[in-house]
């Protein structure tokens, strides 16, 4: 897998224990922005404006699919995955190397590696990229 894959990969983890706080601020600036941008129009019309903006905004989809995914990835993934997967990207401590992993889970880096590699070529898939 080439390099900038795995590095969005590594982000959209590390992102994943805050999705929910990302999807409901990008949510709340859409209401502001819909309620904000016009005066003079009924409150109907400002819901249907606001519903369809929220539908179709791209963060809003991109934000609910990387998270469903992560989620589902996640849940197929063995014990040990989930654990290296958690302790590598998902966890709020500072970050952890290979090395450390590897001692935690009682692993040999090589095997922590490749186990991280199979789950995120299993994500990639999964997210199309």
């Amino acid at each position: 897998m080439e390099k900038w894959k795995k590095d969005y990969l590594k982000g959209i983890l590390r992102d994943y224990p805050k999705m929910e706080d990302y999807y409901l601020e990008r949510k709340e600036k859409l209401l502001f922005h819909t309620k904000g941008t016009h005066p003079h129009s009924t409150a109907e019309t400002q819901n249907k404006k606001m519903l369809i903006s929220i539908s179709l905004d791209r963060q809003l989809i991109n934000l609910e699919r990387n998270q469903k995914v992560i989620a589902q990835c996640l849940e197929n993934a063995t014990a040990e995955t989930k654990e290296i997967i958690e302790r590598l990207y998902l966890s709020d401590k500072q970050k952890a190397s290979l090395d450390l992993v590897a001692d935690q889970v009682f692993l040999s880096k090589r095997q922590v590696m490749r186990l991280r590699d199979r789950f995120f070529e299993e994500l990639a898939e999964h997210l199309g990229i």
